[in-house]
């Protein structure tokens, strides 16, 4: 089936929010998760994504519209240009959103079949709290980059 384009504009469950820049809707909990919004804050300071955590109103309506359940979080999503990516294809959307060299490795990643990106993808999700841990609060932004996180 095929997804089209912005349909969570029309779903009243889902809060109406600013969607012209892409959005990673990552877990706030989780260590991995959140030092992967700053390694990308870092190396992308002026960049235009924004990122929300799945513990806000707004994400977890998207995960819901799209039929993913956002209290397991399985899976992290980059919403662009009113599409959903989750898995292998949503590590590689989220670096698309940066500048050089890390968008020229997001496109060297599609060499990866999804199938097999996908299998990684749940491997290191389900292994991330144990490997990485989990944090007692969400991450909050600074005030540097308070205006690229959705909600906080």
């Amino acid at each position: 089936m095929a997804i089209r384009p912005y349909s969570y504009r029309s779903d009243t469950d889902v809060p109406s929010f600013d969607d012209l820049a892409p959005l990673i809707i990552f877990d706030g909990h989780c260590v991995l998760c959140s030092s992967g919004v700053q390694f990308m804050l870092a190396r992308d300071p002026k960049g235009t994504s924004r990122f929300a955590a799945i513990q806000d109103a707004i994400p977890r309506a998207l995960y819901r519209h799209y039929d993913l359940d956002a209290d397991r979080f399985d899976t992290f999503m980059v919403l662009a240009n009113g599409l959903p990516h989750v898995k292998w294809e949503g590590v590689l959307a989220a670096g698309r959103t940066m500048p050089p060299p890390w968008h020229w490795l997001a496109a060297m990643g599609r060499l990866i079949p999804n199938a097999l990106g996908d299998r990684i993808y749940d491997w290191v999700q389900r292994n991330r709290i144990r490997w990485f841990g989990a944090r007692d609060t969400c991450f909050r932004p600074d005030d540097r980059v308070r205006s690229r996180v959705l909600g906080r």
